[in-house]
């Protein structure tokens, strides 16, 4: 069985080879140099791909072509090449490849992972209705409320801080859209939907599953020798199912006893119920509504989570930064009350902070693939219709030309006379992605990113845990891999800056 399905995949590859030769007599572009029909899958990294892919941008350029069985892919390197191609040229790149371990999962009814279709387009318009920049304004109260329950943990318990921020951006996004109350983690749906976010950041890797490059290995039973994959997607399958459906039809019932709380999902539901109840429209709006609410967390927690533990990480070895924010903070905000939304545009040294922390370890370093719709050329080089087109994050990031010394965190970098300096290039229009599918989530992230550093600073001194010879112990270059990447490890210790600013948090 095995040796037909190698062969089946042989035969796909020749197949592709001599069909791209026909094609164009354009080169494709350059890169590491693969084996016999097995092209680059030995070259794949398994840990932080991200910085493997950036030492190979060093070696070939902004943009690096991969021959890999049924997928081939493009690595882009440089803001430039990005910018001509997933913003200029989006009607051709803004499709998605359908992943394998996506499917098995059953993480398919993400709109993030969905090919560019109607149907992603109305999954779109329907989140985009509840999360766009006028509309985020009535999630201040949940934000405010959450925030400074979280600072009370922090207090409470110092030790568990990682936890306490990666609550606290659950709290937010759950009692947004399910009117859920988490005061734990331990909230039995916290787990279920963590479970299957992890799941998605794991199946994600770029060249991790080779299913994905032979997707007829699906069929083969778990317990096959080399079927990691299928162990895997039946783990995390009930948990992504549970998920999406469990809070949405708890819902529908709360709503059928009349005792349903606002929020968005009984928003859609209502409306639903009001405007489709009963034609051929009702099952389709549904599933859209269910899908919609259910991919939320995904959209939100997981990737504000990640920049909120790298700027913890960043105040623990950069004391001076801490110590001129909070100046600001005692200038803008004074000694008696905590900060809120609309001390924003005053706190520019904040502002600052928030950008470097999504810049210095950005959460999404490879962002999510996208692919090409049609043959296309660029620079000379031939891109083949179907191509994986992987934007590294990560490398544009931490390109010195943009960036000087990227791997120090310097906010002051973003500035300029007191201002945000509009000649450097935002990591917000790198770091949540590309043309027509940048998230759509990223103002509702970016609020809470901003209220998080503002309320910490303010009333909270971090400093680090300390190697044997007295320096601080630097886990920034430790990050989780998969598609969303987080902080192994935080090492600080943390304490009131004041007694007044104690009794702020306890008030």
């Amino acid at each position: 069985m095995i040796l037909y399905l190698a062969g089946c995949a042989i035969l796909f590859v020749l197949f592709r080879w001599l069909k791209r030769s026909i094609k164009s007599s354009l080169p494709l572009p350059p890169g590491p140099k693969g084996y016999p029909l097995i092209g680059n899958m030995l070259d794949m990294p398994a840990v932080a791909p991200w910085k493997t892919y950036q030492e190979w941008h060093g070696v070939y350029g902004g943009i690096i072509y991969l021959d890999l069985p049924r997928k081939p892919t493009i690595i882009i390197g440089s803001v430039k090449v990005a910018l001509d191609l997933l913003e200029k040229r989006s009607g051709v790149y803004s499709d998605r490849q359908v992943n394998v371990m996506d499917e098995l999962m059953t993480w398919d009814f993400n709109l993030g992972l969905m090919p560019y279709s109607q149907k992603w387009r109305n999954h779109r318009r329907m989140f985009h209705q509840y999360f766009n920049q006028n509309e985020i304004h009535k999630y201040q109260a949940v934000q405010i409320r959450e925030c400074r329950a979280f600072l009370q943990q922090a207090l409470d318990s110092p030790e568990n801080l990682a936890q306490h921020v990666r609550q606290l951006n659950t709290a937010i996004i759950l009692k947004i859209v399910y009117d859920m109350d988490i005061t734990d983690m331990n909230y039995d749906y916290v787990g279920v939907a963590q479970e299957a976010v992890r799941g998605l950041s794991l199946g994600g890797i770029p060249g991790a599953h080779w299913v994905e490059y032979m997707p007829i290995l699906k069929y083969i039973p778990s317990w096959v020798p080399g079927a990691r994959f299928k162990k895997l997607a039946d783990y995390f399958r009930p948990f992504v199912e549970a998920m999406r459906n469990r809070p949405f039809d708890q819902i529908k019932q709360d709503i059928v006893d009349g005792n349903a709380s606002p929020s968005i999902a009984r928003t859609l539901i209502k409306r639903l119920q009001d405007q489709f109840a009963g034609t051929h429209l009702e099952a389709e709006q549904e599933e859209i509504a269910r899908n919609v609410t259910g991919v939320a967390y995904a959209a939100a927690a997981d990737t504000t989570t990640s920049a909120a533990q790298s700027f913890l990480i960043a105040m623990s070895l950069y004391p001076d930064v801490q110590r001129k924010a909070q100046v600001e903070l005692d200038h803008v905000v004074g000694s008696e009350r905590l900060p809120d939304f609309s001390d924003h545009d005053d706190l520019v040294y904040i502002q600052a902070i928030a950008l470097e922390s999504m810049r210095w370890t950005v959460a999404l370093p490879l962002g999510v693939p996208h692919k090409v719709t049609q043959d296309d050329e660029y620079n000379g080089f031939f891109i083949p219709k179907n191509t994986t087109v992987i934007a590294n994050a990560w490398a544009m990031l931490h390109d010195p030309d943009d960036y000087p010394e990227p791997e120090r965190f310097v906010p002051e970098r973003f500035m300029k006379d007191g201002r945000l300096d509009p000649n450097v290039r935002s990591p917000l229009s790198i770091a949540f992605g590309f043309g027509r599918r940048i998230c759509p989530g990223r103002h509702l992230s970016g609020a809470s990113l901003f209220l998080t550093i503002a309320s910490v600073l303010h009333t909270l001194n971090i400093r680090p845990i300390l190697e044997e010879d007295g320096k601080p112990v630097d886990t920034s270059a430790m990050m989780s891999t998969g598609l969303v990447s987080s902080p192994e490890s935080i090492p600080y210790i943390i304490s009131p800056r004041s007694t007044k600013a104690e009794c702020l948090i306890r008030e």
